[in-house]
Parts: structure tokens; sequence; C-alpha cells
């Protein structure tokens, strides 16, 4: 689109209000004109007017798309150069999507084989999706994928991060350094009731300790045919979704249970200090007290905060333990109308995200990246105050993409999916809290 040529075609059409307001003032000021001509000259005025205004914005558009081009353009004469040719238009659908042109095969054709043609789509594509749609996350080491495999992304944070997702991710990782310093107060300031007048009103000193969280590097990739890319019609959706899933799956077992060590994040299963309680047998009568018990002591230790145990999170196993729980005349316990602490929800369960049901007050999630291994064959059941349990994460991660020929006379590529996250429960450990004990180990249904 010549920007130039829409810059005087706005200028034209500004020139054109100018004479028609003129017409206009000269006609509202003849006495002698009739109604008619006033109405005329009321009427050109308004189109005029109109037709400016669209002219404007149709340059501010294009400028836009400019500039969103500029910025997903490979600089000149870098290694994987995408050129966004000025003269390519986008009044047509895109050509990637379910059961069209495979994007894959083209970016693979386009960076690893050379090839014009494969070039000219992407870049076509590229143009495309920057006029149609607004471009904030999602690309892949500059390149944009089509918006039917960025939708993808959509369904595996809901089924493979349900405690991560649940947690406080209001703030984005810094774009800088891999670590992060939180401050913790592990002694705060203090007040009291003053004695006397004149004497001394109470005081203590703070005691700050800085809280080193570790930014860490989370990632798969997928050893990929030339065939593949070349050949199979169905590949991209399935490579897409299954190498971002594993991805929020690794990153949710970490947020659980990682040890710290080795590049994992430290999991609020391995945080020193959060709260625990014991179950000491496989009835519902011991497990479900205990569960009461750490939200009372989460609620004890923040609750004077401002914090309060908010959530539940259990494997889903565990959740079918409770729902399996019939009473001494052989009755669903937890189908009895009328118990307060019980609410089921089955489209949150079918869905795999959302709330299965309530214990004590508090919705509960079920994740099955819960451990089922914890001390051998445990699977524990985890209460949080979410608002204090802190998730860094950049917006568009996962976002790269990248061809690799580490295996060329295999006739194979790679695709890599990599991020960054920083995770911890740490800030105040004992707004955190789990049950376990031998009333969590691996349960049985009927006889």
């Amino acid at each position: 689109m010549d920007i130039t040529k829409l810059r005087t075609a706005a200028e034209e059409a500004a020139a054109e209000v100018v004479k028609r307001s003129d017409e206009y003032d000269a006609i509202a000021d003849n006495a002698d004109a009739s109604d008619e001509e006033y109405e005329d000259a009321k009427r050109a005025l308004l189109e005029a007017t109109e037709e400016a205004e669209k002219r404007e914005q149709r340059v501010k558009d294009v400028e836009a798309s400019e500039r969103a081009r500029a910025k997903y353009t490979k600089e000149p004469g870098s290694e994987k150069e995408v050129e966004i040719k000025r003269d390519i238009t986008v009044d047509e659908p895109d050509l990637y999507g379910p059961g069209n042109r495979s994007f894959l095969n083209d970016l693979y054709r386009s960076q690893l084989k050379g090839d014009p043609g494969a070039s000219e789509r992407i870049a076509k594509h590229q143009a495309f999706e920057v006029e149609k749609r607004a471009i904030a996350t999602g690309t892949l080491g500059g390149i944009i994928p089509p918006q039917y495999l960025v939708d993808l992304y959509a369904k595996a944070p809901r089924n493979g991060r349900i405690y991560a997702d649940q947690q406080n991710r209001d703030d984005p990782l810094p774009d800088t350094g891999m670590s992060l310093i939180v401050p913790r107060l592990t002694q705060g300031t203090a007040a009291g009731v003053q004695a006397t007048e004149n004497t001394a009103l109470t005081t203590q000193d703070v005691t700050e300790l800085d809280l080193t969280v570790p930014v860490r590097t989370i990632g798969g990739y997928i050893p990929v045919s030339r065939q593949t890319l070349e050949r199979a019609s169905y590949s991209e959706a399935i490579l897409f979704e299954d190498l971002v899933a594993r991805y929020y799956a690794a990153l949710d077992v970490d947020a659980l249970n990682g040890s710290g060590a080795s590049g994992h994040m430290l999991g609020v299963l391995q945080t020193s200090d959060v709260v625990t309680s014991v179950a000491g047998a496989a009835t519902l009568t011991s497990v479900w007290p205990k569960i009461a018990d750490v939200i009372q002591q989460i609620n004890a230790n923040v609750g004077g905060l401002g914090y309060m145990a908010d959530k539940i999170f259990m494997h889903p196993r565990r959740w079918g333990w409770f729902e399996a729980a019939l009473d001494s005349a052989g009755r669903p316990i937890f189908g009895i109308n009328g118990m307060p602490n019980y609410a089921p929800n089955a489209d949150g369960e079918a869905a795999g995200y959302g709330p299965v049901g309530r214990i004590h007050g508090l919705p509960v999630f079920t994740d099955a990246n819960i451990p089922t291994n914890f001390h051998t064959d445990e699977d524990p059941i985890i209460v949080s105050a979410t608002r204090v349990v802190h998730l860094w994460e950049r917006s568009e991660d996962p976002v790269t993409l990248s061809f690799e020929q580490q295996a060329g006379t295999s006739l194979q590529v790679q695709l890599i999916a990599y991020g960054y996250a920083a995770f911890t429960a740490g800030r105040y450990p004992a707004a955190s809290g789990y049950v376990y004990g031998a009333g969590l180990v691996a349960p049985t249904f009927g006889s």
C-alpha cells in the first residue's frame, strides 16, 4: 500500500472540507439563499467531512501496520530474514488454516530450503496477520503463527497446569535477570496499648530477609522427519498442541513438587515451613478434619495480614475417593442433599479446569500433576492462600519455534518450544499447607 498516495488523498479530502465549509458559511450568511441551497451546502459539508475522516483513519491504520511489520521483520542480512513486501495486499483469507496449506511445511521450506514460493507465502501471511489482528504475544521466533495455531495454546493451560493457573500471576516476569529478589519481613513492627499517659509506646525492630527466587528455563523439542513436514496433512495441530501442553504440564509439576535443584523450581510441597497435618487412616473421618486443620493453620498464620486459605487442590483419584464414600446404610455421603460443606460442580469437572466442588466452604480443584508417589504412594491434599503464592511468566511464553538441522543426513529437523518462569510459595510459607500420611495412600473403590 502506497502510504504517500494515501496521505495525498487525505490532504485533498481535508482541503475539500475547507472549501465546503466556506460555501456553507457563505450561504448561511446570505439572507437571500433558499432553504434548499442551505440544506445542499450542509449535506455537502457533512459528506466531505465524513470522507476526510475515513481517509485520515486509513492513513493511521496503514502507518500502524507498517510499524508492526517493521517490528516483526528480521534485520536485513540475518540468517532467517523474512522480507515483507510493500506491495502485498491482504484483502483475502489467510493462506493457512485447518485443512489448508501447512504453515510448518512452508516455514521449513522457507528457512531450511530457501524456497522462494514458501518465503513469499510466509511473508504474505505476515502481512495478513499484522493487518487483521493486534500482535502482542504468541510470535514464534519473530514469525507470526496462524490464528488457528495460536488458539491451540488456550487448550493446554487448562488441562496441564491447574495448580499453577490458580496462583498469583499478576506480575509478569521481568525482561532481564535470572533471579528475582522478594523482600520478606521475618519480624514485623509491633503496636500495643499505652500503659499510662507519657509512657513509651510499644516498639519492635523490623527484621528483613531477602528471598531469592531463581528464574528457570522450561522447554522441549520434537524431532520431526522431513516427511512429516512435507507429507503429513494432520501434523501441525497435533505437534503444536502436544508440545505446548507438555511445556505447561512440566511447569505445573515443578510448581507443585519441584526440588529447587538441578534447574527445577522449588515447589510448594518441598518448601520449608509450609503447614502440614497427618491423616493416619484411609477413612473419611480421618482425612476430613485434617483438611480443616490445615485451613485453620493457614488462617491463623496469615489471616492477620489479610490473607485466608481460599482453594484446595487434590489428585483426581482423591476426589473420586471422596465421591465414592458411603455411609453405614450404603448411601453416598457426598450425594445427600443439604450437606453444607459440599456442592458438586459437574461442568467444572468435565471441562478439566474449574472447581469440581467444595469442601469446608472452599472450592476444590483436581490436578493430575499432584504426585501419587509422595512419601512412597501418597497423593497429598494441598491448601493455599493463593494471593501470596507467586508465579512469574512472560506473557508470550512458550513462543519459540526453531528448525535446527541436528540430523540432516537422517532427514530430521527439530521443533523447539521453551520459556522462562519463576515460582515461590516461600514469601509466606505458612500461607500454604498440605495433608499427607497413611490416610492418603492409593485409594480403593468398592470390594
